[in-house]
């Protein structure tokens, strides 16, 4: 299901802040919204939101219409907020966290990690053998890491990602059940 939250995180990290205010007005104004109407209601400058539509189009968020101005001679794009897209989106980069996680998880259960007292520079026991345990950066000895943090942190966020989403029930959908 995809929540009002979902689509702010996704638009978050696809354009920053100006992207979720649009795709908030887009979504609460419907379909073939006018990009002067979306930059006069918000305040921005027309090249602002040209500027981060097309990253938003990019990514297949928004799709557009283009009209020319009888009068001015301009051409006009007309911008609507596409879920399924977002779904998909969000969709595709839940799976690929997921698969960037469990290779991490590898890595850090079949490598020994090693670094010196100051924390310069981090490295797995191959490269601080070549290197006779001594840091690139500060000449200090390498001692050995316990990453039994970082593996607890990796199971973690792999264990929220993969678990099924709770669908809750609308109040009136559980009385009547009962």
């Amino acid at each position: 299901m995809l929540t009002q939250e979902k689509i702010d995180q996704l638009a978050l990290q696809i354009g920053g802040e100006l992207a979720v205010e649009i795709v908030r007005f887009l979504l609460e104004n419907g379909e073939n919204i006018s990009e002067f109407l979306i930059a006069e209601k918000l305040g921005i400058s027309i090249n602002q939101i040209r500027k981060t539509m097309y990253l938003l189009q990019e990514n297949n968020l928004v799709s557009s219409m283009r009209k020319k101005d009888k009068k001015k001679g301009w051409y006009i794009y007309y911008w609507t907020f596409s879920n399924i897209q977002a779904h998909t989106l969000i969709t595709r980069m839940k799976q690929e966290r997921i698969s960037n996680l469990k290779k991490r998880l590898e890595l850090e259960t079949m490598t020994n990690y090693f670094t010196c007292k100051k924390g310069c520079i981090r490295m797995a026991f191959e490269r601080a053998l070549e290197n006779n345990f001594t840091c690139t950066e500060c000449n200090s000895i390498l001692k050995e890491v316990d990453n039994s943090k970082r593996i607890k942190i990796i199971k973690e966020e792999l264990g929220l990602l993969e678990a099924p989403e709770k669908v809750i029930e609308e109040p009136e959908k559980a009385e009547a059940a009962a």
